[in-house]
């Protein structure tokens, strides 16, 4: 079942969030379960680019150092993303396999290539860091959507978005284990992580939180594929696992204002702000201007203002990230507004993804409710 639940306001959905996260009185203790892969975000892209499916599987990555939306319109859509879709780029250390219907697909010369080379898209969304929320171990935490009966799992766009979860989840991580001593000590048994499974015990997880960053690519290619994760607080009980990416509150309100459709009410949606006439220099060969997005209004405004000091700021536009990035990679596309736009990163955020450590932990999580 497809999952409708969650608010479309992303301040709701941060409210939300920190009311889930209260709920973690009934986490079940972590079970030791096997290994899974992390993803890289230190390697660059490859040069040789197969299609292949990503695939959460239970193998060990060998490196410490190595890292690890909204909902498409129909299945066909899905499909297809899939089947657009490369990885090598996203270095998941033996997690990733090829299947044999999209190698075919790859092999086949029939299928007409994307507006543009998959390769320069991957190289232009590893530019944006993303914030996500991990336990000590590199496991991320996802939230239980009973509509769907999987987790959802999120990257914030803005470090502060992802500090204020992490946070609140700490005091409610504190309240929620004094509650359990207390009901432990009234003799009340009751609790329940995920289903009937669940018993009253409050493991450390949140005591040793983090936040860590996970670059743009990665989380586009987990927002589209179909994934499965282990529940490592529900006796390794496996979950439909999905993923958005999480725009900071102000810049989602500005995009409701400048766009007064239905389309940022959505659930899911990305903003990307751009003007006429505004473009930076080029680092691609062929391009020596580019179009360039930016997830934050301000960093617009900031540029215009270093490049047209005396020049009243043009009327601000905006697009939507999910449906940018099927432009940039579905086979034929004709949004030829595509091929010389790149995604601007917040300098604060950048600055921030230096001091974040970049383990996040594929085919497990931890389950909230």
């Amino acid at each position: 079942m497809r999952c409708s639940s969650l608010s479309n306001n992303l301040v709701q959905v941060l409210l939300l969030l920190a009311s889930q996260l209260r709920l973690c009185v009934s986490f079940i203790s972590p079970s030791s379960s096997s290994a899974t892969s992390k993803i890289s975000s230190n390697n660059q892209p490859s040069s040789s680019w197969n299609q292949v499916a990503l695939h959460a599987s239970s193998s060990t990555s060998s490196s410490d150092e190595s890292t690890s939306s909204s909902s498409l319109q129909s299945k066909k859509r899905r499909n297809l993303l899939q089947t657009a879709l490369i990885a090598p780029y996203l270095t998941v250390t033996t997690a990733i396999t090829t299947t044999p219907q999209v190698a075919s697909a790859a092999a086949s010369s029939e299928k007409p290539p994307p507006i543009i080379p998959l390769l320069t898209t991957a190289k232009r969304l590893r530019t944006v860091p993303l914030f996500a929320i991990v336990d000590g171990n590199g496991t991320p935490f996802h939230t239980y959507d009973k509509d769907s009966a999987g987790g959802f799992g999120y990257f914030f766009t803005s470090y502060i978005s992802a500090e204020y979860i992490l946070d609140d989840a700490k005091k409610a991580f504190e309240k929620a284990k004094l509650e359990a001593e207390q009901k432990k000590e009234a003799g009340d048994t009751s609790g329940g992580a995920i289903g009937e499974d669940g018993t009253g015990e409050v493991p450390d997880t949140w005591g040793q939180a983090r936040i860590v960053t996970v670059p743009l690519d990665v989380a586009m290619q987990l927002s589209v594929k179909k994934t499965q994760s282990v529940a490592t607080n529900a006796k390794a009980r496996k979950f439909n696992t999905y993923y958005q990416v999480i725009p900071a509150t102000e810049d989602l309100n500005a995009a409701m204002r400048i766009d007064s459709g239905q389309r940022f009410k959505e659930r899911g949606r990305v903003p990307l702000f751009f003007v006429d006439g505004l473009t930076l220099p080029s680092n691609e060969e062929g391009l020596d201007r580019v179009t360039p997005a930016f997830f934050i209004l301000k960093d617009l405004v900031t540029e215009w203002k270093k490049q047209y000091p005396d020049s009243d700021l043009p009327k601000i536009q905006v697009r939507e990230l999910n449906e940018t990035f099927r432009s940039m990679i579905t086979p034929a596309g004709r949004d030829k507004s595509v091929k010389d736009l790149v995604f601007v990163a917040n300098s604060e955020s950048v600055a921030k993804a230096k001091d974040c450590a970049r383990s996040y932990k594929l085919g497990e999580m931890i389950l909230t409710k």
